[in-house]
């Protein structure tokens, strides 16, 4: 396709050294819109029918959301739903490629690297059309339509890719003498070398892009190229920035659709640090961006997002529930986070460093039965009480009611019930056991050590073995989780540390 300055392949260096690495090696779905709890499935079919509708032209749009709101999950499923209308696409993972410093060899790579197997005709076809300019590299061009670097660009081009201007060079020789000896014979070919590189960029790679669409989209009649680009705003601000303008002034060619997936809040700031302060009602975005659509912002969409987030705790290899059933699964656990994210007020990246602490704890306690979904609620709390400077409210609480077990709640009413041994105090012993605390019951308790607990108690006379061990656990159940989930946060750095 292109040649580097020393005459190498590209197309051949993309192949082999596996440029192409930008593109997404995550598993995919298998079925779209599986496992959807964000709601996504609907948006997804009303982007197709926007996309479906660019034929002759090209359009870059945006698909914006805040941080952890489900962007990738989104992608990846609108992706395989876009597949399975038979669309052409390409999916490139922005920070992976942020180290090459070249979003030209990114986008080109992540296109011939999704050439059907075996394909060399079009390799070829690139490699010829890019011949006539005799090797000037793709990246030089990439400055010419930014306007960069003259001196780079005229170092980079050889003396073919002078001499492929033909009479052009000559005349434009001829008319630097015109000025006199104040312009050098160096200035005149500094000149030329800015033209080669526009001629490259207007005439040879439009045909190249052509090319490279007509082999991706093969015998479909919409020759539609569809290119998704995810986690740009995790990427170096320069990368992010000239991925943007390589894009726009590069890459607009007819039958490419590209779709962003940005934090839009992020993105406006970078731009706004480099190049200052936009005009009222000005975004630095839509210098770039045709079309500008946001994922559904709404207390389902960060429920959902906190959801599945948590599902992830069971990669921390932990393997010690606190009890047995559903209530001590990580499954429950994330439903809880899913309850208490809506409400708690938290962004999602505060969301996230809940989610962090508890992970780990987990990592750390990996042998010590442990309640996933006290934890969470515990870390909730803090989260809540830290950002709102105010205790949780019973909202809270009735989210985990076991969450309220402790000393206070429970072993004084049953100490009560022993000193009056009324049926009264008895019955509301037992009514808490069963409404509020009625998981612990399945709770693994150290037979031994509630035996040693108990031993000479006159509660065995009143109480049946279950309510005995709740007793048990009331004043330990609390304090030691919140000694897991603290043991290794009070030494993590928190954004106060880094202020």
């Amino acid at each position: 396709m292109f040649t580097v300055a020393r005459g190498d392949s590209l197309y051949g260096d993309l192949k082999k050294d596996g440029l192409g690495r930008a593109l997404d090696t995550n598993e995919e779905p298998k079925v779209a819109w599986e496992g959807d709890t964000l709601g996504y499935k609907e948006v997804g079919e009303t982007f197709t029918t926007l996309v479906k509708s660019v034929k002759d032209d090209t359009k870059v749009i945006s698909i914006e959301a805040g941080y952890g709101r489900g962007k990738t999950f989104f992608r990846k499923h609108w992706a395989e739903h876009l597949r399975q209308q038979e669309e052409v696409v390409i999916e490139i993972d922005a920070h992976l490629s942020d180290h090459s410093g070249d979003p030209v060899l990114t986008f080109i790579g992540a296109l011939v690297d999704a050439l059907p197997e075996g394909e060399t005709s079009t390799g070829k076809k690139l490699v010829e059309k890019g011949r006539k300019y005799g090797g000037l590299a793709l990246r030089t061009v990439l400055r010419v339509g930014l306007r960069q670097g003259a001196e780079e660009i005229f170092d980079a081009m050889t003396g073919k890719a002078v001499d492929a201007l033909g009479e052009s060079n000559k005349a434009l020789k001829d008319a630097t003498k015109e000025f006199g000896d104040g312009l050098s014979e160096a200035a005149g070919d500094l000149v030329v070398s800015q033209i080669a590189a526009e001629r490259m960029r207007t005439e040879a790679f439009p045909a190249q892009m052509s090319a490279l669409r007509d082999a991706l989209t093969g015998e479909s009649e919409e020759g539609r190229v569809i290119v998704m680009v995810d986690e740009l705003d995790r990427c170096h601000p320069d990368y992010a920035t000239a991925f943007l303008e390589a894009m726009k002034l590069v890459f607009a060619h007819d039958g490419f659709v590209f779709c962003l997936f940005v934090n839009d809040e992020y993105l406006e700031g970078l731009a706004a640090h480099r190049f200052g302060a936009m005009k009222a009602g000005e975004r630095y975005l839509d210098k770039f961006i045709d079309i500008r659509l946001k994922l559904p912002d709404t207390k389902e969409v960060i429920a959902g997002a906190a959801e599945e987030l948590f599902k992830g705790l069971s990669e921390a290899g932990h393997l010690t529930p606190f009890g047995e059933g559903d209530e001590f699964t990580i499954e429950r656990a994330a439903r809880l986070a899913g309850e208490l994210a809506p409400s708690s007020g938290l962004s999602m990246r505060q969301i996230n460093r809940v989610y962090r602490r508890i992970e780990l704890a987990l990592r750390c306690y990996p042998e010590q039965p442990l309640d996933y979904a006290l934890l969470v609620w515990l870390a909730f709390r803090d989260a809540y009480q830290d950002t709102r400077m105010t205790p949780v409210q019973g909202q809270f609480f009735e989210k985990l009611p076991r969450s309220r077990m402790s000393e206070r709640t429970f072993q004084q009413l049953t100490n009560n019930a022993l000193r009056s041994v009324h049926h009264t105090d008895i019955k509301r012993v037992q009514v808490l056991a069963n409404e509020s605390f009625a998981a612990l019951r399945k709770a693994n308790v150290d037979d031994q050590a509630l035996a040693d607990f108990l031993r000479g108690s006159d509660l065995c006379s009143i109480f049946d073995v279950e309510i005995l061990r709740l007793y048990f656990l009331s004043e330990r159940y609390i304090p030691e989780h919140e000694n897991v989930l603290n043991a290794l946060h009070r030494y993590e750095v928190t954004p106060e540390d880094r202020a």
